[in-house]
């Protein structure tokens, strides 16, 4: 019985990330986990949890195999054991978090407020220190509940964290301690989170701006022969943009498999192809060039942004690696091992701000790649700053085929909107593309394979509170999670010195 209930709780747990719909089922994902360890000494409950998250981990983050053997190149039994450890580490968080809550908890009730508190405190204190695993936020599991994705703009995933543990918890206090009354506190939840966004104030119409896109996604299903591969994208893609009626036209990354920067005959066939240079359009156009005119040059991958008449206005390229984002002790130790010894590549080149910050047409926005989506903003304050109304973010996603990779990023999309009051488009390949207005409300959200879907933006220059403030939320929750840490301690040594006497 144990065993089916630690299955019961992983599946809750992860089903969200398969079927983004299903959120409230994470909810009663805390139900079986806690009722398992209520009785049980702390070695039991954190074996108990540490199995949870590890089935969590397999479950949810499987897909990291692909990746994981076409950098590092090894031996499939040492892949595994690299991912066995990596899902091992990835459940400690939640083994921890039922140790603590466990502790903190009142003798003879349940504190639902206790057990979100610790739970985004720890969460958050992962994310300073130890965040090895960027997708592993229970936020994630949340992002196609819109009233409470908005709340991000307060105070991140975070935020979100608590809100959503705060309500799971609740259902759990009324499943330990059944009595309609307990539900009361729930309701009261739900009625402040519908009603708190209409006593926000509405940008002024005059504030906004209307502008119409296209988002062009071509294919090539030549696999065998790279030529033909190259001249079937030319002519999707060609196609697709000389069709386009819209003023700015955005791909996905690596949209072009050919380097554009050395490779001048593809390159000019392609923009003869987009006609005569008369076209009042801008195009960013995703594709491998190399850092310069060399054949020794560094390549990387690019977003060009091109005018009507095919003159390169900006180009941005990709800055970071498969680290980014992660922050763990020795990383640095790691990294260099890597390099040494496994001729793994974590090089990161330094590009000017206005690599990812363009300006053009009456928009102002910021380009981010592939897994630079799962960056929250705290940790990048300078580029979500300069005043853009809308972020793109382009992904080539179909090298890792996998659903939950793909809700996982647009998931990270969401919040990553919601953060900074942003609009958001995605340009993807393999993955979902779509749009999301600046409350992180999904809007568009579909997979194209070859064709063009036209996005009607209504733009807003805002800065969210969490951008003014991006540590105020935290810090009111840290302080109060050592408040109650301290009168928790407190309320032992006096029970053990009543005892003696």
């Amino acid at each position: 019985m144990e065993f089916i209930l630690i299955i019961l709780s992983s599946l809750l747990f992860t089903i969200p990330y398969y079927l983004p719909a299903l959120f409230f089922l994470s909810w009663f994902a805390f139900i079986p986990l806690i009722y398992l360890v209520k009785d049980y000494d702390y070695n039991h409950s954190f074996i108990i949890a540490l199995l949870v998250g590890f089935f969590n981990s397999v479950l949810s983050f499987y897909w990291l195999y692909q990746p994981l053997s076409s950098t590092l190149k090894m031996p499939i039994s040492f892949n595994f054991f690299i991912l066995f450890l990596y899902f091992l580490l990835s459940a400690l968080p939640l083994a921890g978090w039922v140790l603590v809550n466990k502790f903190l908890q009142p003798e003879y009730s349940y504190s639902p407020f206790i057990a979100a508190l610790s739970w985004t405190v720890l969460e958050y204190l992962r994310f300073e220190l130890l965040n090895f695993n960027p997708f592993n936020y229970f936020a994630y599991t949340q992002s196609s509940f819109a009233l409470i994705v908005q709340y991000a703009s307060y105070g991140g995933i975070f935020i979100v964290s608590f809100i959503a543990v705060l309500i799971a918890s609740y259902f759990v206090k009324i499943y330990l301690e059944p009595d309609w009354k307990k539900a009361l506190p729930l309701l009261v939840i739900f009625i402040i989170l519908a009603a708190v966004p209409f006593f926000i104030e509405p940008v002024n119409e005059a504030e906004l701006s209307r502008q119409s896109v296209d988002l062009l996604v071509s294919n090539s299903d030549q696999k065998d022969n790279v030529f033909k591969k190259i001249e079937t994208e030319i002519d999707n893609l060609s196609a697709l943009v000389k069709n386009s009626d819209s003023k700015f036209i955005f791909t996905p990354e690596k949209s072009l498999s050919f380097d554009l920067i050395r490779n001048e005959y593809y390159r000019d066939r392609f923009f003869s192809l987009l006609g005569n240079g008369e076209q009042n359009f801008y195009l960013q156009l995703g594709a491998q060039a190399a850092a310069e005119g060399s054949y020794n040059a560094e390549i990387f991958n690019s977003l060009f942004l091109l005018s009507g008449k095919m003159e390169v206005i900006n180009r941005s390229n990709q800055q970071r690696n498969i680290l980014a984002g992660l922050n763990f002790p020795y990383l640095r130790e790691i990294t260099d091992f890597l390099v040494d010894y496994l001729n793994f590549s974590v090089k990161q080149t330094n590009f000017p701000d206005s690599a990812a910050h363009i300006k053009v047409g009456g928009i102002q926005y910021i380009n981010l790649f592939a897994e630079e989506i799962f960056i929250p903003l705290v940790s990048r304050e300078k580029i979500y700053a300069q005043g853009q109304n809308l972020i793109v973010h382009s992904a080539a996603e179909d090298i890792i085929d996998s659903p939950v990779y793909s809700n996982l990023s647009f998931a990270a999309a969401v919040y990553r909107a919601a953060e900074t009051n942003t609009d958001l488009i995605r340009a993807i390949r393999g993955g979902f593309s779509g749009y999301i207005d600046e409350w992180g409300k999904i809007v568009k959200k579909l997979r194209i394979k070859n064709g063009r879907k036209t996005i009607n933006l209504v733009l807003q220059n805002k800065e969210s509170y969490y951008q003014k403030y991006p540590a105020r939320i935290i810090n009111i929750i840290l302080t109060v999670f050592l408040f109650v840490f301290l009168i928790k301690i407190i309320i032992i040594v006096i029970n053990k010195w009543s005892s003696r006497n």
